[in-house]
């Protein structure tokens, strides 16, 4: 039972549909016609020129504000005028990387029903190697032109003996895959729309435009063959549903019908199923993300799934999220569905996002195993837990904790920002293990977190070791959180610490841990991770050399035995509030590796409890009875 993380599972949130064929069979058109019969009925969204969004009662408009969305428009018109064949090609792929990052923007910032695409990277992409980049090498090799899906869908890393043809052929798409750069999601289904190339021509010379360098006859001949080819592929290898309209027989308008019919009809067609089906209770589901930890740990995904099976005969489900957002998904539908035995595979944020995503209707089902396989920055849960940092070895501790049910109890923590309002206007809510914060230990994520800084992360996770990011996003933030204490833009906290009051102050510093996190983090000394509370250390701000201070009694637990010597106030709680008093400013919340932003008060308790699969430490002997790591 394997699943290999694509939009075209539901749990992606918003149903992908990607419209695609050769120049001139009216792709924009259909999108644009189509976007606007489907608004009336649901949240759509468009990705074409420009991007599209608007739901029922709120009409159809252009979105600037998307990341990289104007810049996606910018790469793309530049690329349509030039005649150089490979400045072409490159700019098409800066093009479709970014906006496949927009794509991945709608889907985690309040995804809409359907977001119809203006063509697809993946589709267009492997057309186009068919048809002419890779045109000899794939004539008649739909084996290979199968590779290449799975090597830009991210399903596949490139095998090394493979490496030295596709650097000289293709050393773009090499770099991409073996450093996980970025993936061409598989759409949920695909239009395609066909036209004989001569009315394509027809078509694009009645527009009045010049024709670009490869709109000839027999070329996008070529390319409706690589069109066609791709799309038997997705509908054979991957069970993607394809339409094929011939649009040169139809008008606009009931090609625009049959897509909209079609739309509706996978749209009912998703909302009747369970998203991930019904899953095996006794099953091992993996959710791994890509942006985790350093460029060695990055690599480790493609590697979990074929390591586990080797050691245990239950059902593996291997699940791969480009996001937290997405791994919070994810670990939502297993659990729904049935799954009681989940492994992260990522950092802090990711095992918290799959803890948040593992509550179903609030509350975390009793008889869920977490177990955390540590491939990122920081992961102080894991380490705790004595997962070892190889692959291997933690697959066979994980493994072997499973099948003896090594586990430990542990409080989980919520973390409601009341003015951080969600679309439904409910306060936003976090769970986590592990530590929080608000001040400087608040703005960690602000260098840590997102895409954008995954390749930073990997560097340094490479020369510092996995909490090389940790300690550099805590300097950055140190420095940050200082200027806008200077210009007064921090605000001033009340805090109630089991109804103990703290007057207000711009605390430096307000930690929250709920268990002894090892040595690298001693301020968890001594804490079990099941007492029904927590600790709060709180850092009050006395200038650059009492931070310093601060840091290095933090970093070395002396902070935790005189507190006073270092500014500090040390507490065991069953609740905090944060509550800001004077000009309103907005300020970040760090719920261990996610972002939390708001400008209002701010409310930590236990909330649950979550079974966490502990690993044998290496001073214990051998569980009895453990020699095959089989299914209990």
């Amino acid at each position: 039972m394997t699943t290999h993380r694509s939009p075209s599972n539901p749990a992606a949130g918003a149903l992908i549909v990607a419209i695609v064929g050769i120049d001139g069979c009216g792709k924009s058109s259909t999108v644009r016609a189509t976007l606007e019969q489907l608004v009336t009925e649901m949240p759509v969204a468009a990705i074409s020129d420009a991007v599209t969004t608007g739901s029922p009662g709120d009409p159809l408009r252009e979105r600037d504000d998307i990341p990289l969305s104007r810049s996606a428009r910018a790469v793309g018109a530049v690329a349509k005028g030039l005649r150089q064949p490979d400045l072409y090609k490159n700019l098409k792929l800066l093009e479709f990387t970014e906006l496949t990052h927009v794509r991945n923007h709608l889907q985690s910032h309040d995804p809409p029903a359907v977001i119809l695409c203006d063509g697809d990277p993946l589709v267009n992409v492997s057309s186009w190697a068919a048809a002419k980049y890779l045109r000899d090498e794939l004539a008649d090799d739909d084996a290979m032109l199968f590779d290449l899906v799975q090597f830009m869908a991210g399903i596949r890393r490139i095998p090394a003996r493979d490496l030295p043809y596709y650097a000289r052929h293709a050393w773009q798409l090499a770099l991409a895959n073996r450093l996980h750069l970025t993936r061409f999601p598989i759409p949920d289904r695909v239009i395609l729309l066909e036209i004989a190339p001569a009315a394509s021509v027809e078509r694009i010379r009645a527009r009045g435009r010049p024709l670009q360098a490869h709109e000839t006859e027999a070329f996008l001949a070529d390319l409706a063959d690589g069109y066609d080819r791709v799309c038997n592929l997705l509908e054979a290898r991957f069970g993607i549903e394809v339409v094929r309209l011939r649009v040169d027989e139809l008008g606009l308008e009931e090609t625009v019908g049959a897509v909209v019919e079609a739309v509706r009809a996978w749209g009912a067609e998703r909302c009747d199923r369970t998203p991930l089906g019904p899953v095996d209770p006794d099953a091992i589901e993996v959710i791994a993300t890509t942006m985790s930890g350093s460029f060695a740990d990055q690599k480790k995904v493609g590697q979990i799934e074929p390591t586990f099976r080797e050691l245990t005969d239950r059902p593996i489900g291997m699940h791969v999220a480009d996001s937290h957002e997405e791994a919070e998904r994810l670990a939502h539908d297993i659990v729904e569905g049935g799954g009681r035995t989940v492994v992260s595979a990522g950092g802090a944020g990711t095992m918290n996002a799959v803890l948040e995503g593992s509550h179903v209707e609030g509350t975390v089902p009793p008889d869920l195993r977490l177990a955390f396989m540590r491939k990122g920055s920081a992961d102080l849960v894991g380490k705790a837990l004595h997962m070892p940092a190889e692959l291997r070895e933690a697959a066979v501790a994980i493994s072997e904790s499973i099948t003896v049910d090594r586990q430990i109890p542990a409080d989980i923590l919520s973390v409601e920002a009341v003015e951080a309002v969600e679309p439904d206007g409910r306060a936003q809510l976090r769970h986590l293990l592990g530590f929080g914060g608000i001040g400087v230990f608040g703005d960690v994520p602000r260098f840590t977190e997102g895409r954008a800084v995954k390749y930073y992360k990997g560097l340094l996770g490479t020369l510092l070791g996995d909490l090389g990011p940790f300690y550099v996003g805590l300097a950055l933030a140190a420095v940050t959180w200082s200027a806008r204490c200077l210009v007064r833009r921090v605000p001033k906290l009340e805090l109630e610490l089991d109804g103990e009051r703290l007057p207000a102050e711009r605390w430096q510093s307000i930690i929250w841990l709920n268990g002894d996190l090892g040595k690298d983090f001693p301020l968890g000394r001594g804490l079990p991770f099941q007492t029904d509370g927590f600790r709060v250390v709180v850092l009050h701000h006395r200038g650059v050399r009492s931070m310093l201070r601060q840091v290095v009694g933090s970093r070395t637990g002396a902070l935790l035995d005189e507190p006073a010597e270092y500014d500090a106030t040390v507490r065991e709680v069953g609740t905090l509030v944060a509550r800001p008093v004077g000009p309103p400013h907005r300020f970040m919340v760090n719920v261990d590796g996610l972002r939390l932003e708001t400008a209002g008060t701010v409310r930590v308790k236990v909330s649950g409890r979550v079974l966490l699969l502990e690993a044998r430490r290496s001073d214990q002997e051998p569980a009895a009875g453990v020699s095959v790591l089989e299914a209990g």
